[in-house]
């Protein structure tokens, strides 16, 4: 997550919520100083391998990949974006959020617009006011503009004005109690940087591609997975039953419930199946659409009845792989779930989340917590807070 203000910038990391030191936007993002965005005003990544600035009437694509404005930008808004020069934000933007439903809102002093990524328009019936349109931020203050909003990738979305922040549920389409508060204190390293201020654009760097671990094996399933339904993002944890990651992956092959990765914490080896940013098939599907829930599955090598005995650097691989992931994809490194073994599971049955329960959660799970799934108890009662730690 990279946040910029006043020609600097600073990258946030959502795993270990803390920011880095400040760097200047010219030489560090190529082609943005040159394109005269030193200062951009919004930015919004559009999941496509693409990132938008806008700064006055004009804006930029920038390539993930390349890490390079593209050619032939900047351009000017008007003509481009479709709908917001009728709606009078062709002359500039102040905020921008991909709401991880198809739609993108931009905000214009005390007024908004929902754009339809799909057809690559404003939808009809906009501007419309902040206020009264978007529960909390008038009484929070933030009805006469907003300087930046990011969606968090957990559900939840971020919106910044002046000194203070707030936090706002996707699912309930509201703000949440006892907000706002103010950036410094509550972002680490933000008002350090010369951020507590004032946010000026925040903008997520995942691109929506293909997404492998770097120094992981490549076997890819032998069946494809389904595509993520717009959810928040979790992680679920697996354990094979077996003993060797060559028996998991021979009963991979002859069920097709493979996960994203297998993992052997005995040999330090992993295997990728599945790009993070695509369903694996390890969950039933039960109750509900589980597989496409923006769920990164890892089946762990080893016995969920063994799993609170696990040796110290055991614990300490998984970490590194789920650090590995929440780097690449926004998954939260918390969970808030209890994990227990076969008998708990048995005799706390609430454990277990309900389908709404589960359509909200972000962050990371055990094969136990998912609904539909009700005789599976793995990992059992691994030591979680090690892990996430």
């Amino acid at each position: 997550m990279y946040f910029f203000h006043a020609g600097q910038y600073v990258r946030y990391d959502r795993g270990d919520d803390a920011s880095g030191d400040p760097n200047p936007v010219a030489g560090n993002w190529h082609g943005l100083a040159e394109a005269g965005f030193s200062q951009p005003d919004a930015a919004v990544n559009l999941e496509a391998g693409k990132l938008y600035f806008f700064q006055g009437a004009q804006y930029a694509r920038y390539d993930v990949a390349a890490d390079a404005v593209d050619s032939g930008y900047p351009l000017a808004s008007a003509g481009n974006w479709p709908g917001l020069n009728e709606a009078g934000f062709a002359s500039g933007v102040d905020a921008a959020v991909n709401w991880g439903n198809g739609k993108l809102f931009f905000f214009k002093g005390p007024n908004y617009l929902r754009y339809d990524i799909a057809t690559d328009a404003s939808d009809s019936g906009y501007p419309l006011a902040v206020a009264g349109n978007w529960p909390g931020l008038s009484e929070a203050g933030f009805a006469s503009g907003v300087d930046a909003a990011v969606n968090w990738g957990n559900g939840k979305a971020f919106f910044f004005n002046g000194s203070n922040y707030l936090r706002y549920d996707i699912a309930a389409d509201g703000t949440e109690s006892g907000y706002p508060l103010a950036i410094a204190g509550n972002w680490p390293g933000l008002n350090e940087a010369g951020f507590g201020a004032s946010v000026r654009a925040v903008v997520d760097l995942f691109d929506g591609r293909d997404v492998w671990l770097p120094n992981a094996e490549r076997m890819p399933a032998t069946k494809a997975g389904p595509e993520y339904l717009p959810l928040p993002w979790r992680g679920v944890l697996h354990t094979t039953e077996g003993p060797t990651i060559d028996g998991a992956l021979q009963q991979f092959r002859a069920t097709n419930f493979w996960p994203t990765l297998t993992i052997e914490p005995n040999t330090f080896r992993v295997v990728q199946h599945y790009s993070l940013s695509a369903g694996a098939r390890a969950l039933s599907d039960a109750a509900t659409p589980e597989n496409a829930a923006r769920c990164v599955q890892i089946e762990i090598v080893g016995s969920a009845a063994e799993t609170p005995n696990w040796a110290p650097e055991k614990l300490a691989f998984i970490r590194e792989v789920v650090r590995d992931i929440d780097s690449l994809v926004p998954i939260p490194r918390a969970s808030g779930l209890t994990f227990l073994d076969a008998a708990g599971v048995s005799s706390h049955p609430g454990n277990r989340m309900s389908v709404a329960d589960w359509n909200r959660f972000s962050g990371w799970c055990g094969h136990q917590h998912v609904p539909g799934e009700l005789s599976r108890w793995d990992p059992g009662a691994i030591d979680i807070a090690t892990i996430l730690g």
